[in-house]
Order: structure tokens, then C-alpha cells, then sequence
């Protein structure tokens, strides 16, 4: 379905979160979580290969549009989100230059339009049996590792593979924070990751509204390959080649 939905040119819509009609919901329980059709399936059979072990596997976001990830960057911007530090402490952001700011919210949130929460392929992930009796999910790597959601995310270490899901931030780089919560359905993410452009996604940044594109910009064009061609490690070599 999806390959049949994108030969209809509607690529640069899927990519930049501007449509949600190649996605389903990914069930009647929640409705609000959608997905591409397979990554859908492949996390239901995720769930029920979880649930015999006795976790209770749940999606807390799968796709984004391009204007929630736009709210959720100039919320950062602005200081009306808090902006976290690579420990996953809040940063003071006053006296921060333009590029400082947005280099630091870009550690652990996506550009708008290049988010691959706009693909409907990637899903945050937890177990809200887990979660502590009068606390919330956070959605950080100490929960993951060390905290309440380690088991689920042990489990999802040893497993998601068997359905096709992979880690795209499985670790730190110099470009942004690991996400231990965060999967992704191989086999149409790797499609979609292949199909980046870099002009046509600089294009799309500069004729947004976004606040400081012009720097987004720049960091792009530097660091394209780096943010934004991720493969699962089963890729074939063609996606690699194709997207260079």
C-alpha cells in the first residue's frame, strides 16, 4: 500500500508530515496512533509476542505532522518547552546565541519536516504497567536504561527485530541523543529515509515559517547524511547507494 500510495507523487507529502492518508490506526484500543499499514500489523504482532511475556507494549506517539513538530520546535524556541542537555537536565537557554539554541534542541528533537515521525513508520514506546503508581512516563534514556521501562526495554532489545522494528537512535552521536523508547519499522522506513533529498528538503525548510530556518538550514546542508540517512542495520546496500 505504501509503495502504491508514494508512486502516486505524493513522496515530498509523506516525508515532510503534510498528509496522514497512506496511514490506518493502529487499532480500535487506540485509535490515535497511526501508522503505515505494515508498520501497524508488525506492531500489533509485536504487542501480542510482548504480551506473552508478560509486558504490556503500548505506542505512546507514532506519526507527527509537519504542524505539531513545528509547535513542539518553536515551543523550544521561545522557552515555553523546556530544552534538556545531553544528561537530560534542563538547560538554561538565556544568553544562548540563535545557532547555540537550536543546535541544543535538536539533541533530542527532530526538524520539523524531517522528522521521521512523519513517516508513520516510527513509534515512542512503553509498558504503562511499568510505570510507577503516581507518576508519569517520562521518555528518558535513565527511565529506559536503568528506570522503570528497563524491562520493556530489554525485552524490546532481544525482540523487536523478530517483526521488524530497529532502534534509529540506539546511541549518542555528535549530532543528537540516543532514544531508547523510539523504533522503527524497517522495511518502509528504510524506503522513505532512502527518498530524502538534500536540496529539496533545504527547499522545503527555506520556504517554511519556521523560526531561525536560515540556521536550520545550514546545519542541514552540513550534516545531512549524519541526521537524517539512518538505516536499519539489515539495509541492502542500494538504500545506502541511492541515498547519497
Amino acid at each position: 500500500m505504501l509503495a502504491g500510495f508514494l508512486q502516486n507523487g505524493n513522496l515530498a507529502e509523506v516525508i515532510h508530515g503534510l498528509t496522514e492518508a497512506h496511514l490506518v490506526p493502529l487499532s480500535s484500543e487506540e485509535p490515535g496512533i497511526r501508522l503505515t499499514p505494515g508498520a501497524a500489523q508488525a506492531f500489533r504482532e509485536l504487542q501480542d509476542l510482548a504480551r506473552r511475556d508478560g509486558l504490556n507494549l503500548r505506542a505512546a506517539s507514532g506519526f507527527r505532522s509537519f504542524e505539531r513538530q513545528s509547535r513542539i520546535f518553536a515551543g523550544k524556541m521561545d522557552g515555553s518547552r523546556p530544552v534538556l542537555d545531553r544528561n537530560e537536565q534542563p538547560l538554561d537557554i538565556r544568553g544562548m546565541d540563535p545557532e547555540e539554541l537550536i543546535r541544543a534542541i535538536l539533541v533530542f528533537s527532530a526538524v520539523p519536516g524531517l522528522s521521521r515521525h512523519h513517516f508513520g513508520t516510527d513509534i515512542d514506546v512503553y509498558d504503562p504497567d511499568l510505570v510507577p503508581e503516581g507518576g508519569s512516563l517520562e521518555l528518558t534514556n535513565l527511565e529506559y536504561r536503568e528506570g522503570p521501562q528497563a524491562p520493556l526495554s530489554r525485552w524490546l532489545e532481544e525482540h523487536m527485530k523478530e517483526c521488524a522494528f530497529f532502534r534509529p537512535y540506539l546511541e549518542d552521536t555528535p549530532w543528537s541523543a540516543g532514544e531508547l523508547w523510539h523504533i522503527s519499522y524497517a522495511p518502509d522506513a528504510d524506503v522513505l529515509a532512502a527518498a530524502l533529498a538534500p536540496e529539496e528538503s533545504l527547499a522545503f525548510i527555506r520556504e517554511s515559517a519556521l523560526p531561525g530556518k536560515e540556521i536550520l538550514a545550514k546545519i542541514i546542508a552540513a550534516e545531512f547524511a549524519e541526521r537524517f540517512r539512518i538505516f536499519s542495520p539489515g539495509a541492502s546496500r542500494s538504500f545506502q547507494v541511492k541515498s547519497r
